[in-house]
């Protein structure tokens, strides 16, 4: 069975990513709470009944399971395997950081020493890196064939809960390497009201092609750049009139009325981690 957000149009992406947001990066909720809860409700999505988030020891070429959801005989919190052994040593090897198996027994998996140490028929796996340095991985799995192949769309969407993993990781002072339990994320907690501000700066389409232009190299923009990008006349009057306004009054734009540009505000890089997860999926969102 598909991911249902992956058979969905654009307009679900922003709820269903809300949820996700809420789920982990409540202020009250532990790190390690939050990505059991993530791999509860996306294991019944993407239809496989395992998750995890891994660590990987590249010198000691060895993988250490941290958070693990569902019960297998191997896959168990703190278990330690060679990488040799591991579906996950062909992910990091992968130029694209992420692997896909519908059924690995029409995959030519059999006698892989992956396929014999865990008997998994399916996997979706990405790399997780930490300030640019591999971290380990996330993966979902299933002992059984997919009864649908995952496609494309399916591992932008892991793809893109990695990244919400790797900001998470960065915020702890102490990441989880080979640990497993993380109480907190020291000192650095989102509040309820920042994610609210988000979600809200983020609920029209409008404010968030406004903030897409500033990401990457581009911190600043024209008015007529962003104009441009709009469809419709009342989207360009809602521009200036409604928009711009708020954003700026979230702090996420600075507008300059004299030179009618808009850059990058004090509070863009709270926000910016979201509105990149929006970007790459939409891209990646067939039409």
């Amino acid at each position: 069975m598909t991911h249902r957000i992956c058979k969905s149009d654009a307009d679900e992406l922003l709820p269903h990513f809300q949820r996700l947001g809420r789920t982990l990066l409540a202020p009250n909720t532990e790190p390690r709470t939050g990505l059991a809860q993530l791999f509860e409700h996306e294991t019944a999505e993407f239809d496989l009944n395992y998750a995890f988030l891994s660590h990987i020891d590249l010198e000691k070429e060895t993988e250490r399971f941290e958070i693990v959801h569902g019960c297998h005989e191997t896959l168990q919190p703190g278990t330690a395997v060679p990488l040799s052994k591991t579906y996950c040593r062909k992910t990091i090897a992968d130029p694209e950081g992420t692997l896909a198996v519908s059924d690995a027994l029409a995959e030519g998996w059999e006698d892989d020493p992956a396929y014999e140490t865990f008997k998994l028929a399916s996997y979706l796996g990405t790399t997780v890196s930490v300030t640019d340095e591999l971290y380990g991985t996330l993966c979902f799995a299933d002992t059984t064939a997919r009864d649908e192949p995952l496609i494309d769309t399916e591992k932008a969407l892991v793809e893109i809960y990695s990244q919400w993993i790797e900001y998470i990781l960065a915020l702890w002072d102490d990441p989880p390497t080979r640990k497993t339990r993380v109480d907190t994320i020291a000192g650095r907690a989102i509040s309820s009201e920042a994610i609210d501000s988000m979600m809200d700066a983020l609920t029209s389409p409008t404010r968030r092609s406004i903030l897409m232009t500033l990401l990457g190299g581009t911190t600043e923009t024209s008015i007529d750049t962003l104009e441009r990008r709009l469809n419709y006349e009342n989207e360009r009057i809602g521009l200036r009139h409604l928009h711009l306004p708020k954003l700026a009054s979230s702090g996420y734009i600075e507008w300059d009325i004299q030179t009618d540009t808009v850059s990058r505000g004090p509070r863009f890089t709270e926000v910016e981690p979201l509105v990149q997860l929006l970007e790459e999926y939409e891209t990646a969102l067939p039409e």
